[in-house]
């Protein structure tokens, strides 16, 4: 059996290539998606329905009404719903030992529901890097299967380069302790390079997305989702979420509960 590989990808075309290479994929939204949706399941949280649109999220929980519906555009919780996309706002709350939630953000939600495909899908973030490490090294040394760390960068826009999650992806990639593929060695060794002379918090906050939540109110949250090991769960893609008869998401559990 031949080594496993990482692969260090962005957008919608990291998604595809997840699926073609049959990897282990982690979509990684640092600030916040990949976070809050850990804390959700550290704080109790059964399973979080991730959904990319905001009109199908609302229709779902007019369906199942006990469920907390969570989510953001634009940084900011959206009318109506229980929580924003906030790890600390979540966390603030009582638990919620049993419940289920619906979630939708602007970027790691789409990037989530567009993952098709890969042999795991999985969310990972600095908050649970031990977590996330420790599984997907394990498998991917088990059955030779590559690991795909996906920045979910700006929906729609497959160009742009969100600072955050390119230093979150390669942070992962050296705690998972697997070569970079001969692809994404160049791009390993300068975001490697970036991460020892800045480190993770000053690449943060220094990123237009840190900046406009900080701006809004959600500077906390920005020290938090550079802080590793805060957070124990490894969310993962369980099954696909269907409304009138047309995928709109999918669900995601603890991989202890898978």
């Amino acid at each position: 059996m031949s080594q496993a590989h990482i692969y260090l990808t962005r957008g919608g075309g990291g998604c595809a290539l997840a699926g073609r290479i049959g990897a282990i994929a982690i979509v990684v939204d640092a600030l916040r998606a990949s976070t809050t949706l850990a804390a959700l399941l550290d704080h109790g949280v059964e399973s979080v329905r991730v959904i990319a649109r905001v009109e199908d999220a609302r229709r779902l929980a007019e369906q199942a009404t006990d469920d907390l519906l969570v989510g953001e555009r634009g940084g900011e919780r959206l009318p109506g719903f229980h929580l924003g996309n906030s790890p600390l706002e979540v966390l603030a709350s009582p638990r919620m030992e049993g419940r289920n939630a619906i979630f939708t953000s602007s970027n790691g939600a789409q990037r989530l529901t567009a993952c098709h495909g890969a042999e795991r899908i999985l969310v990972g973030t600095v908050a649970n890097a031990n977590a996330v490490a420790e599984w997907a090294r394990g498998q991917a040394e088990a059955t030779g299967q590559p690991v795909n760390l996906i920045s979910a960068g700006q929906y729609p826009d497959e160009d742009f380069i969100s600072p955050e999650d390119e230093a979150t992806c390669t942070y992962l990639a050296g705690r998972i302790g697997l070569p970079p593929h001969p692809d994404a060695r160049e791009a390993y060794l300068s975001w490697e390079r970036d991460l020892i002379s800045r480190g993770l918090e000053d690449i943060f906050r220094s990123s237009r997305h840190a900046r406009r939540l900080m701006e809004i109110g959600y500077g906390e949250d920005v020290i938090f989702c550079t802080r590793p090991d805060t957070l124990t769960s490894l969310p993962a893609v369980c099954n696909l979420v269907l409304l009138d008869g047309r995928q709109v998401g999918v669900e995601v559990r603890g991989m202890m509960a898978l």
